[in-house]
């Protein structure tokens, strides 16, 4: 008995004063609270052990010891070691609950299936492949943790959520050859050493109708207090709990189209000298991860990568923004304010605002959304809820481990009806990692073809956009009566770093922002066009692009604040007031500027 009850002290006071030395912030009640809460967690832990006197050091024990050790250390202290210098209040104390109930949980249920003997073969197979996929959540944080040097957070589950087969497919091909290779087996691996350690047989003595009674009993408890989907420990861990958050912010986004009437049923719309004599096209374009600092139209950056944008860079009819940023690095985040109403400097709901789309069809526009940005696995993203409001949304087909250029969008031009006045958004996969992907080979002019090179391969894929940006305003002047185009970048990259889902300094929110305007646009819109020229090189962050939208299109609504658009006079934004990292960080403070 006493080799139990050691087991036990040890597993007590190991977690105990393990949450006390790596937690922030606690009071005496919190303190005082844990070390109570602890005591019956590792008294579970090893009563299932002791009721059958099985060995301590049995394999079966081991495994589930190993995972329910492994979770309780695992995200406190890789939140410790990233947020210790910063944060002065937190805890994790679920995770340690959750760490010591799963040992008594999972060698409850080991013995039980041993006792009864029932399909045992393929019961613990199955409860194996669970255990594996615990202890994958745990790696999965180790392995983040030793690239990206930080705990796992919002951004990074966010990011996750938004990347579609192909761009998994990419990133894992980016990886070193080794590790594509070795990854697999060392996945298969574990599952069979887990599973050939829990099938091991565990000595049980005769059981008494009360032991047996009471494993049961421990089982039950555990399996209800553990796995409860509302109020259970599991989903009060830090990881998961994390996920969660992150999965009610998706569910909170979907309500877009549910306020779809109630935010329409209030719009009004005013145009003012809009539309030219005879029908005509706006087009938004998106671009993706470009970053302005290896741009050659705005930067004197070595190579020419964009020899169209810079040959026009001084034509009248084009004005480039010098100083405009993303207001966050990723996708979603960025766009869902860019294309709404929602920003950081105000407390507007991404569900309850008014959209791009929203105001072109009330100023009498066709609307239409393409987009080369794959959608296949993907989540419904808040891009996704507001394409889908546009009369017509058709994203290309993207076939598995296969690459759409961004070239395929001029096709869906072709579509349009030049008799009717047509906005349009298109939305570029553009310089997405991985670079050597987004142009095609015979494109290839600063790297070698087919050739793995980060920087020339990402010089590549700019001039490719370049490329594309030309033929789409050229044949849309010509064939579409194109009266205005608006070129962003939903966030910047720094080519030659891993991606990170936390913020990597100013590098990765200075965009490339312009706008095209037709000779008639000029002449029948004197004052924007005289305004955006004048605010040129005034700071900008893209979040701010819903309101340019709707001084581009000369409007006036109830859904439109003059002072956030930079194609109005009153516009109030100065460098020093300007944020990016959705509120964390200030423009100022980039020294490069």
């Amino acid at each position: 008995m006493e080799k139990y009850i050691f087991l036990g002290l040890i597993l007590y006071f190991t977690s105990y004063f393990f949450y006390i030395y790596f937690s922030h912030g606690l009071g005496h009640k919190a303190a005082y609270l844990q070390l109570r809460r602890f005591l019956p967690c590792a008294i579970l832990a090893v009563l299932p052990i002791y009721l059958t006197l099985s060995p301590i050091i049995s394999k079966p024990y081991l495994i589930s010891m190993g995972i329910g050790l492994l979770w309780i250390v695992t995200y406190p202290l890789l939140y410790f070691f990233t947020y210790n210098k910063s944060s002065s209040d937190f805890g994790f104390h679920f995770d340690i609950v959750f760490g010591l109930y799963f040992i008594g949980w999972s060698i409850s249920l080991k013995l039980l299936l041993n006792y009864f003997d029932f399909f045992h073969t393929f019961t613990i197979f199955i409860l194996s492949l669970f255990e594996v996929t615990i202890f994958s959540i745990i790696l999965f944080q180790w392995i983040y943790y030793s690239i990206y040097r930080t705990c796992i957070n919002d951004n990074a589950i966010m990011l996750i959520r938004e990347t579609d087969f192909n761009e998994t497919i990419e990133f894992y091909k980016s990886l070193p050859l080794l590790i594509q290779i070795i990854t697999p087996f060392i996945l298969s691996a574990a599952f069979f050493e887990i599973f050939l350690c829990n099938i091991s047989i565990i000595q049980i003595n005769t059981l008494s109708i009360s032991t047996l009674a009471l494993l049961v009993i421990i089982t039950i408890f555990l399996t209800f207090y553990l796995w409860n989907t509302k109020k259970g420990v599991f989903i009060r861990t830090g990881i998961i709990e994390l996920i969660l958050d992150v999965q009610n912010y998706i569910k909170e986004t979907k309500q877009y189209n549910t306020y779809l009437q109630q935010r329409l049923s209030n719009l009004e719309v005013i145009t003012q000298n809009l539309h030219s004599n005879s029908p005509s096209t706006i087009i938004i374009i998106i671009g993706e991860s470009e970053s302005k600092d290896y741009m050659s139209a705005f930067c004197d950056y070595e190579y020419n990568t964009t020899p169209w944008l810079k040959d026009n860079k001084n034509k009248n009819n084009f004005i480039l923004f010098t100083n405009a940023y993303a207001c966050k690095d990723q996708t979603v985040p960025a766009l869902e304010r860019a294309l709404t109403e929602a920003n950081q400097y105000n407390t507007k709901k991404f569900s309850e605002s008014c959209s791009i789309i929203d105001i072109a069809r009330f100023a009498g526009y066709k609307t239409y959304w393409f987009s080369n940005q794959g959608n296949i696995g993907s989540a419904e993203t808040a891009i996704t809820l507001i394409a889908n409001t546009a009369d017509k949304a058709v994203w290309t087909k993207q076939n598995l481990n296969q690459f759409q250029y961004d070239e395929t969008l001029l096709d869906y031009l072709k579509e349009l009806d030049p008799n009717e006045n047509n906005f349009v958004v298109l939305h570029f996969i553009g310089n997405h990692f991985n670079f050597i992907n987004r142009y095609p080979p015979n494109f290839a002019t600063f790297s070698q073809p087919g050739k793995y090179d980060l920087i020339p391969n990402y010089l590549d894929s700019i001039a490719y956009t370049d490329y594309v940006l030309k033929k789409i305003t050229e044949y849309a002047s010509k064939k579409l009566n194109l009266q205005a185009l608006l070129y962003f970048s939903d966030h910047a990259t720094i080519p030659d770093k891993r991606r990170s889902p936390n913020f990597d300094g100013f590098g990765v929110v200075r965009i490339p922002m312009f706008t095209y305007f037709s000779n008639n646009y000029i002449e029948t819109n004197k004052e924007i066009y005289n305004i955006l020229r004048k605010h040129q090189h005034h700071y900008f962050t893209n979040d701010l692009i819903y309101e340019l939208v709707c001084g581009i299109l000369n409007i006036k609504s109830n859904h439109y604040d003059e002072t956030n658009s930079l194609a109005s006079a009153k516009y109030k934004f100065t460098k020093e007031t300007l944020l990016t990292d959705l509120g964390k960080k200030s423009i100022k403070d980039d020294i490069r500027t």
